[in-house]
């Protein structure tokens, strides 16, 4: 271990790996099962050497059929794309069986582009005249950020389903004006 000055040190609560919570005590004590500071510091050199992909993303509607396709492990990792899936609440752009709909947010890297827009292809969507958006890697969103490292480190076809449901309120009715947004019938019995 490389001997470091007291100057240069961190506070322990600084670095990435250290939970977050109620140590060290004012007095500096902490549990005995915590990480050490040379744990910790080799865990953030760990980190900081990780390779963040450049990713591009496309949000598309699919219908249930689709969906079972394209969630299929060995083919997402095959075609190289990653999803983030959002189903949407039944109503007039969904339905029960075969007409679920999702809205997926489709994540690759730029110069896989063509294999992508091939995959989807097979499936029966065509993609390429769906907007293709940057992926900013100083936004900080936690899922997008895992994925730039998924994919950085050779693992695309990471799939997430979202727990909960989109829902599509059309212009003019009551859930489109409420600020608050729509609100499920059940939704009382929830709070």
């Amino acid at each position: 271990m490389p001997a470091v000055s007291k100057a240069s040190r961190k506070a322990l609560s600084e670095y990435q790996g250290w939970p977050k919570g109620i140590y060290p005590m004012s007095d500096g004590w902490v549990p005995p099962c915590y990480p050490k500071e040379d744990e910790l510091r080799e865990f953030e050199e760990m980190m900081n050497a990780r390779k963040k992909a450049t990713l591009v993303k496309r949000i598309v509607g699919v219908k249930d059929p689709q969906m079972e396709q394209l969630s299929k492990k060995e083919f997402a990792q095959k075609c190289e794309y990653s999803f983030i899936a959002c189903p949407v609440a039944e109503g007039e752009y969904s339905g029960k069986g075969d007409d679920r709909s999702y809205l997926l947010t489709v994540y690759y890297e730029p110069s896989k582009k063509g294999k992508v827009e091939r995959a989807f292809k097979s499936c029966g969507i065509d993609i390429a005249e769906y907007e293709q958006v940057v992926v900013d890697p100083d936004l900080k969103m936690p899922e997008e950020e895992k994925l730039m490292y998924d994919h950085g480190a050779g693992e695309p076809g990471q799939m997430t389903i979202m727990p909960f449901e989109y829902q599509v309120c059309p212009k003019g009715s009551p859930e489109y004006n409420d600020p608050w947004g729509p609100t499920h019938p059940e939704g009382r019995f929830w709070e």
